[in-house]
């Protein structure tokens, strides 16, 4: 009877510590996923912040757009001398009604532009000029060319850059 009473005390004592160390195990995944949250906030802080700023860009980009659009159409209303920006075919004006909303969308916008032929600033820009540019403006640039038809390569080798600081730049854009 003591020899099974001894036992029985030995597996109550492995069960205990077999808990034990299941218990550390439990604790231990719950603090790892603590802290996994916690990362994923922070990323998504990061991120909701990065979007908000990129959104910020683009409204500001899309108000230079339609500054841009009235005041080539008020440039062209003022001359009747064909203007400096414009090649040799006649190009129709379109009015901008800025407390609308824009009824064309970004994309629209810069194939009309490529349409009419319409010379950009980066048309004329210099080794030295390119090498100055700003964060945005690289980007402007880059979804310039992309626009034009260049691929990722070309794109980096003609702004100086890295490949992948250029597919960012266009995968970020879209």
């Amino acid at each position: 009877m003591g020899f099974l009473l001894t036992v029985s005390f030995l597996i109550h004592g492995l069960s205990l510590f077999c808990i034990i160390l299941l218990y550390m195990q439990v604790t231990k995944v719950k603090r790892i996923e603590r802290l996994h949250q916690q990362n994923i906030n922070k990323m998504e802080a990061a991120m909701s912040s990065y979007l908000a700023e990129f959104q910020e860009q683009n409204e500001q980009f899309l108000r230079q757009l339609r500054e841009r659009s009235t005041s080539l159409s008020s440039e062209v209303e003022k001359s009747s001398v064909k203007s400096p920006l414009v090649d040799e075919e006649d190009v129709p004006v379109q009015r901008v009604d800025l407390k609308s909303e824009p009824s064309q969308s970004l994309h629209e916008l810069l194939s009309i532009e490529e349409n009419q032929k319409i010379r950009t600033p980066f048309d004329e820009l210099t080794t030295d000029q390119i090498q100055d540019l700003s964060g945005e403006e690289i980007k402007e640039f880059s979804v310039y060319l992309k626009g034009k038809g260049l691929t990722i390569e070309e794109i980096a080798k003609h702004l100086h850059r890295g490949k992948t600081e250029i597919e960012l730049l266009l995968k970020f854009h879209q």
